[in-house]
């Protein structure tokens, strides 16, 4: 039967209501920040094995107060704390399968192998000395970990492959890794890694089978410090410290389909589980950037804290959280109260 005018009008003025009154997307928003002692904070890892936001507190420059502490992940009140002493972890990984933690033991060239439950160190994982290791990433399904060590005093850069199982590293790659290894990804469809060369702004493509990085191209920006590898795409996410920018890279190409610019001193940047998004920390601007990851646009500058340093999601809530490290004073004097540093945010986007 043929529509009436009157009726047409009424349908397009129901549709048009139904538009008008639909709820607009909440937007991104900082929902809590606590303030966490001793402070010195770095890295932090949500784990599903024991449903905390577990996160490296260093202490005081010079102290014996290093912690792993374990947050609550609504209210950020601490409800595990594992204690470490001198042994200051930096970069911080959690392996739900095994349900333990590692972290990079930077000052003493150590690998912490960590279970939380038990609060305890369970292995202390070395390979050489002097070795300046900066980040830490678990591929669970293989029993392994990654860790990148930052070439410095006439050593080479390197990323130690680690058997989770064994507690041992299995092999120390150092070939075609010039410009100083910083950041680390793993792509499990290549079984292989992503690795930003921070002198030289460059991503280094690395074949675990040959132990070699066998390709690099330029990251797009100045400053490559951190990459992610977004699942089902070829896409790179790469946060430029110098530049303050994110670059995404087509990793097949090495060619940047975009370049955003997120704030001074991008540093840290991270992905929700189903790669719809991308947080980037900028540790200059004080602001963690909220990114759309498949239309490439930013969503939200929120402020967060005086230095932004380390997004981790909860792939169960889609809660992300934040370290903002505190102004750290010059060698040899007190350290500066600084009310926005040392704390922890909660983003919900």
């Amino acid at each position: 039967p043929k529509l009436s005018r009157r009726g047409a009008l009424a349908l397009l003025g129901a549709a048009g209501l139904g538009i008008a009154f639909r709820p607009a997307l909440a937007a991104a928003a900082v929902e809590k920040t606590v303030k966490l002692a001793p402070g010195g904070l770095y890295e932090l890892a949500v784990s599903g094995a024991t449903g905390l936001v577990h996160v490296a507190a260093a202490g005081p420059r010079g102290g014996k107060e290093a912690k792993i502490l374990g947050l609550d992940p609504r209210t950020l009140e601490v409800k595990a704390t594992i204690e470490l002493g001198e042994e200051a972890a930096f970069g911080l990984a959690a392996n739900d399968r095994s349900g333990l933690l590692y972290a990079t033991g930077t000052r003493a060239g150590t690998l912490l192998a960590i279970d939380p439950r038990a609060g305890a160190v369970k292995a202390r994982i070395t390979e050489g000395e002097g070795a300046h290791l900066r980040q830490v990433i678990v591929d669970e399904a293989k029993d392994r970990a990654f860790v990148s060590a930052f070439g410095a005093r006439d050593k080479p850069s390197a990323i130690w492959v680690v058997d989770t199982a064994a507690g041992k590293v299995s092999a120390v790659i150092t070939e075609g890794l010039e410009g100083g290894i910083t950041g680390l990804a793993y792509d499990a469809a290549g079984d292989r890694l992503f690795a930003t060369a921070l002198t030289s702004s460059e991503v280094v493509e690395v074949s675990l089978a040959r132990r070699a990085g066998i390709r690099r191209f330029a990251s797009g920006g100045e400053g490559a410090v951190n990459v992610a590898v977004q699942p089902g795409s070829n896409r790179l996410f790469v946060t430029n410290q110098k530049s303050g920018q994110l670059t995404v890279l087509d990793s097949a190409s090495g060619q940047v389909v975009k370049a955003l610019e997120t704030g001074a001193g991008a540093l840290g940047v991270t992905l929700s589980p189903d790669g719809s998004l991308a947080y980037v920390a900028n540790r200059g601007a004080g602001t963690v950037s909220v990114v759309d990851a498949k239309g490439l646009e930013l969503k939200e500058n929120l402020a967060t804290g005086t230095h932004p340093n380390t997004v981790a999601v909860d792939r169960r809530s889609g809660l992300a959280y934040v370290t903002n490290k505190a102004r750290s004073a010059p060698r040899g004097q007190p350290p500066v109260e600084d009310p926005n540093g040392d704390t922890v945010s909660i983003i919900r986007a």
